[in-house]
């Protein structure tokens, strides 16, 4: 006897219930294969930037010491240092922190034992950029899971499909669930390793491109593998009927996303015209001279600005020695010229060329 296709069913939450939880072989082919490393990797890469700045400030947090230490000058707004380290050891360093005008030269520094020339200026405030991101990362869990085709809804459907079809004669774990677990599981593991060993001898391999190598090839596989592992349960899921009805999982609309990435696309460029305005600046001119000690493209001068043409200067304020880049105006200045310049009355390590001496 002959029978009629089955309509589609549709599922709870609205939508139609597919025969197969998860994309098409094309479609998952180039996700795990090409955009889940791509974004594992972009995303290593930005972290990259600040995750040096967090473990030392963990090490701060944890493991610092502290001495007496005398100001010898600022360099680029920060104080270079003088201290000794108990075991006799003297350090000269630039120091995390600023240093007031007028203030006095001893200072307590706190520092790194096992990296002395990592010091702070004790009582100053530091924090790593990347950390001021933590508090997004919990909106950022909540949207994934609340989106209407994200984890929890897949796994809602995939229960749906389980007691619309009922359990396979040979067991809801058959050779492709198997193929996806054990893939995924082996590869999320071999992942974290590679993170692992890579945070672990973060700073160890000085000059050595075997850190970020380790890195960024387990940031590429860790995607993969939680995908792998992902989708190995969908299946398994779908072919395992739960005892109990399963619950809608609580979705935000379909609305909530464009408006979200519209918002986003409007206050980007506001934060940042706010935080270029708040560029602290020379408000309070005082007139002075400057030596230019280095002059050219932004490596020339010390300064990781891309390459412009800035100038470094050497000046001296209230007996203290300072030294600052600034752009030149697009004067030709060399080694050993005089400047005319402003710095700041309360922060004299903001300056500004204003000519030739």
């Amino acid at each position: 006897m002959n029978r009629s296709p089955r309509a589609p069913e549709e599922g709870p939450l609205g939508t139609p219930l597919p025969s197969e939880t998860g994309p098409k072989p094309g479609a998952a082919f180039v996700r795990v294969a090409v955009l889940m490393p791509f974004f594992g990797f972009a995303a290593a890469l930005l972290l990259s930037f600040g995750v040096g700045d967090a473990l030392t400030r963990l090490d701060y947090a944890t493991g610092s010491a502290t001495a007496p230490g005398t100001v010898l000058e600022v360099d680029r707004g920060r104080p270079v240092v003088a201290f000794t380290t108990p075991d006799g050891t003297g350090v000269v360093t630039a120091a995390r922190g600023g240093h007031p005008r007028g203030g006095p030269p001893d200072v307590t520094v706190r520092y790194l034992p096992d990296r002395p020339e990592e010091a702070m200026v004790d009582g100053a405030f530091w924090m790593p950029p990347v950390l001021l991101a933590v508090p997004l990362l919990p909106v950022a869990v909540l949207l994934v899971l609340r989106h209407p085709s994200g984890p929890r809804a897949l796994l809602y459907r995939a229960r749906v499909r389980a007691r619309a079809d009922g359990r396979p004669p040979q067991g809801p774990l058959n050779l492709p669930v198997a193929l996806r677990l054990v893939s995924g599981g082996v590869v999320t593991v071999s992942a974290a390793a590679l993170l692992t060993a890579s945070l672990a001898a973060f700073g160890a391999w000085d000059g050595s491109d075997l850190f970020p190598a380790l890195g960024l090839l387990g940031a590429a596989l860790l995607p993969v593998g939680l995908e792998l592992l992902f989708r190995g349960a969908l299946r398994y899921l779908e072919r395992a009927p739960a005892a109990r009805e399963p619950v809608p999982p609580k979705l935000f609309g379909s609305g909530v996303y464009p408006a979200l990435l519209g918002a986003v696309a409007v206050a980007a460029p506001i934060a940042l015209l706010v935080s270029v305005s708040m560029a602290r600046d020379v408000d309070t001119p005082e007139q002075g001279t400057a030596t230019v000690v280095a002059a050219g493209c932004g490596d020339a001068v010390g300064e990781a600005r891309g390459c412009r043409d800035l100038v470094a200067l050497e000046y001296e304020v209230d007996g203290l020695t300072y030294t600052q880049t600034a752009d030149d105006l697009g004067i030709d200045f060399a080694p050993g010229d005089r400047a005319r310049v402003a710095w700041d009355a309360d922060d004299p390590s903001l300056v500004r060329v204003e000519g030739v001496r």
